[in-house]
């Protein structure tokens, strides 16, 4: 019987207990939210086993309105599995699986991989790469900007000490490379990884997470990750989990981590702003203080226009900080928790409407792309399809382009050389139910239905903000163009400095180097972009 330790409060719309409790008993780590057989109906996918036991991989599927009891997908594998990724990779329409493989503490495991078989998963990891590892955490992105997804690890274990690094394989036609293209120079302990275009360039950077050492991110340049970081935490700060997303609204991708104390140190929330090049490197914001927060996620919870955060941790609460201005409270605005703390370790938070509540599509969302500038972000996060990407003459097809489901990004193929809109076609979860991952044989992972308008299934239509054609030049000379008549420019160097502050869209810069325009209608900041001057 669970008993209650907080209430609901009206700015949260989750219920005061869970809607749905699974039942097999597992370790459960990583968790994703994605429509496995393409029915329209959102499933739950589980990693299970972390360092405490070997345990198959699951899938939940959705019986019209909730979530299956026992699972009726079961891995045939077991192992220490962790943090998993959904994309599709051999571009059948279908999410394939992506498992971290973290491994009975010390020792190093293979990662794993499950091609999705029209709407099942094969039984058995096909893939089996060169390296063994101790991953906690995996992400799919394109890294070489072909269109395709390829695969991140974050790799090392604290508590044996094994430092390693992290990997990025290539999908090559649909199938992953075994040996690694990209390696980072650091050797750490790595227990999270995204990709993020972090300075808006139009190209997929690389974030890690590390626990007790600096979190990084490795930019980008022409379809390889940089040999070095860019950017690094000025502490250690033992983040366990991250997450990206444009919290302050100023259209530029800002971070939240949950940062675990259990190795030292403290533990709490934290938010870092972007600053249109790179993140700042102290946090702007800092939750109250806890033994061991452990996951964090961003959506639109209440439904007002911005990100708030969801967060969890171990023998702790499940918890939302309600988004108010670009910041949150010191302490959440919802918190639930079982009447024995021991049995919710928090692992991992996803949102996706599983109830099936509202029908959210869009269609024809615009999007300025170049040669150099293939990947953009969606008005909306959270995906539950991409079903068109076209330009006025050309229709990409499921090889040509590739996507998140959690962060909402679109990366296109080599097949844009000019200057062009692109039109996206997709729906999404509208209304955020949340789900985590428990890390307890018993009870099992959590769901949590959103109250939102008493369950009422409007359509809201979102409007689509206007769209700043920022050039890629080779030369000083260049031209802004934005549907609004008072554009104000700020152009950085490669070092932040403030270089030109002018009115009118028109740029002369005679100075070969690396620039960083930002456009602004008024004091309202609508768009910004790397550019490149050369002699």
């Amino acid at each position: 019987m669970l008993i209650i330790i907080t209430s609901l409060l009206l700015t949260i719309p989750y219920p005061n207990q869970p809607d749905w409790e699974s039942i097999d008993d597992d370790y459960s780590t990583g968790g994703a939210l994605v429509d496995v057989n393409l029915d329209g109906l959102i499933d739950f996918i589980t990693g299970n086993g972390n360092d405490m036991d070997q345990d198959p991989n699951r899938v939940y599927y959705n019986t019209g309105d909730s979530l299956e009891y026992t699972a009726s997908w079961v891995s045939g594998d077991l192992g220490y599995n962790a943090k998993v990724s959904v994309g599709d990779i051999d571009y059948d329409g279908y999410p394939d699986l992506a498992v971290a493989n973290y491994g009975d503490p010390g020792a190093p495991q293979y990662d794993k991989f499950y091609y999705n078989i029209s709407g099942t998963y094969e039984s058995t990891s096909s893939w089996q790469p060169a390296d063994l590892d101790n991953s906690f955490g995996c992400a799919f992105g394109d890294m070489d900007g072909d269109g395709d997804l390829d695969l991140a690890v974050a790799c090392g274990e604290d508590y044996t000490n094994q430092a390693q690094r992290a990997k990025v394989y290539l999908n090559n036609a649909g199938v992953l490379d075994t040996v690694a293209a990209w390696e980072s120079n650091l050797l750490s302990y790595f227990y999270d990884v995204t990709w993020v275009d972090i300075d808006a360039d139009g190209d997929l950077d690389l974030a890690l997470a590390g626990m007790h050492v600096q979190n990084l991110i490795y930019r980008n340049t022409g379809g390889m990750l940089e040999s070095s970081p860019c950017w690094q935490s000025q502490n250690s700060l033992g983040t366990i989990e991250f997450a990206f997303g444009d919290v302050d609204n100023d259209n530029d991708e800002d971070m939240v981590c949950a940062n675990n104390a259990q190795t030292g140190g403290q533990s709490y929330c934290e938010l870092y702003l972007n600053n249109g090049i790179t993140l700042e490197t102290t946090p702007v914001w800092t939750s109250q203080s806890l033994n061991y927060y452990s996951c964090v996620a961003l959506g639109d919870v209440d439904r007002d226009g911005d990100l708030d955060l969801a967060a969890g941790g171990w023998w702790e609460t499940v918890k939302v900080f309600e988004n108010t201005s670009g910041t949150f409270p010191q302490t959440p605005d919802w918190e639930w928790q079982p009447g024995n703390p021991y049995q919710l370790v928090c692992e991992h938070i996803s949102f996706g409407d599983v109830d099936n509540t509202v029908q959210a599509q869009v269609e024809s969302e615009p999007h300025v792309v170049d040669s150099l500038n293939r990947v953009f972000y969606l008005a909306n996060r959270w995906l539950r399809s991409v079903d068109s990407v076209r330009t006025g003459s050309h229709t990409f097809g499921l090889d040509e382009y590739c996507f998140s489901y959690a962060e909402g990004w679109v990366s296109l193929g080599n097949t844009v050389t000019v200057a062009e809109t692109v039109w996206v076609d997709y729906s999404y979860s509208l209304d955020l139910d949340l789900v985590v991952t428990n890390w307890s044989e018993n009870p099992g992972n959590f769901l949590f239905y959103n109250r939102y308008s008493s369950g009422a299934a409007e359509h809201i239509a979102l409007e689509t903000p206007a769209r700043v054609i920022i050039p890629t030049p080779t030369r000083g000379s260049f031209h802004v163009y934005a549907p609004f008549t008072d554009i104000r420019l700020k152009i950085y160097d490669s070092m932040g400095r403030l270089v030109r502050s002018q009115t009118g869209s028109q740029v002369d810069l005679r100075t070969a180097g690396v620039y960083f325009v930002r456009v602004y209608d008024g004091i309202e900041l609508k768009a910004h972009k790397k550019v490149v001057i050369v002699d």
